[in-house]
């Protein structure tokens, strides 16, 4: 294994099944100390959990002569995510690599959910992602180097009856560009990862498609990608992956030549409006490119 890990400390949210486990699995298993979280409970995050959970990832890890500890707290709060990074520091001293996979969803049309139920699954994929970058930060900073993957979501381009899981995967690509153009000066490198992987999650969904990730894709091929993400041999930062069956692509968001009329109406948009939505010549914008550029008039 030329990928090593050796003297580092990663955190991985919802290690306890499924990729989050594969991820804490492979790190430990490159050398990396781990803290597995994972509150233990049902995808839902409304139902009560267990440390159980987390422990046997961990007692599998020391098995194979790792290092690891548990942790079952909740992700989506700062206390929570306070609480997280001090485990890690308790236990061994640092963070290098923050991996948030947490999450949970509920399904149903768009008003079909109680408030309640909404804001948890808000919590749980997007407050808590931004809470744990914000508290591993200024360690990663002070150390000069870090390594942030974002576990992401082909539905944030949308599924149907996911919304609130939707929402929160998307707010992810803003979280970790911006994190990112703050993070490069110092070595910290922020990424998203979309996987598709055979999961509690696609359990609950039709039974064809389950079978068919259950067969094809393997969590393992996606935690691969993950682990090469948070790796000091990775350079790239503030980019979103695909990554499930073998397969690792790049998403991106495009911008196309469009029109420019100074005397634009909403009539004379209608006129033109296939030329807007025309991605024929489409570009990568640059960087920061929400910005205007006074070159383009």
């Amino acid at each position: 294994m030329s990928i090593r890990f050796d003297g580092q400390v990663a955190i991985v949210t919802g290690a306890g099944r499924g990729m989050g486990r594969d991820i804490a699995q492979l790190l430990a298993r490159r050398g990396a100390r781990v803290v597995v979280n994972d509150y233990g409970g049902a995808a839902s995050t409304l139902e009560p959990g267990s440390i159980d959970v987390a422990r046997s990832v961990v007692d599998g890890i020391l098995a194979e002569g790792g290092e690891a500890v548990a942790d079952a707290s909740t992700v989506g709060t700062g206390e929570a995510a306070r609480g997280i990074v001090d485990r890690a520091l308790e236990a061994f001293g640092r963070v290098d690599v923050l991996v948030n996979n947490a999450g949970g969803s509920v399904v149903g049309a768009l008003d079909a959910f109680e408030d309640d139920e909404v804001e948890g699954v808000l919590r749980a994929n997007l407050v808590g992602p931004y809470m744990l970058m914000r508290r591993v930060w200024p360690h990663m900073r002070a150390q000069g180097h870090g390594r942030i993957v974002n576990v992401m979501s082909g539905a944030m381009l949308g599924l149907g009856d996911v919304a609130p899981y939707a929402a929160g995967k998307a707010g992810l690509m803003g979280l970790g560009a911006d994190a990112a153009l703050q993070g490069e000066a110092h070595d910290i490198r922020v990424n998203g990862v979309c996987p598709v992987a055979y999961s509690r999650l696609a359990r609950g969904g039709p039974q064809a498609v389950a079978d068919r990730l259950e067969q094809h894709y393997p969590p393992r091929l996606a935690a691969e990608a993950v682990v090469y993400l948070c790796s000091r041999e990775n350079r790239a930062t503030g980019e979103v992956f695909h990554a499930g069956g073998g397969r690792v692509a790049r998403y991106a968001m495009v911008r196309n030549q469009g029109i420019h009329d100074p005397e634009l109406t909403a009539d004379r948009l209608a006129r033109r409006f296939a030329d807007v939505r025309d991605l024929a010549g489409a570009t990568l914008p640059a960087r920061g490119a929400g910005l205007p550029d006074p070159a383009e008039g």
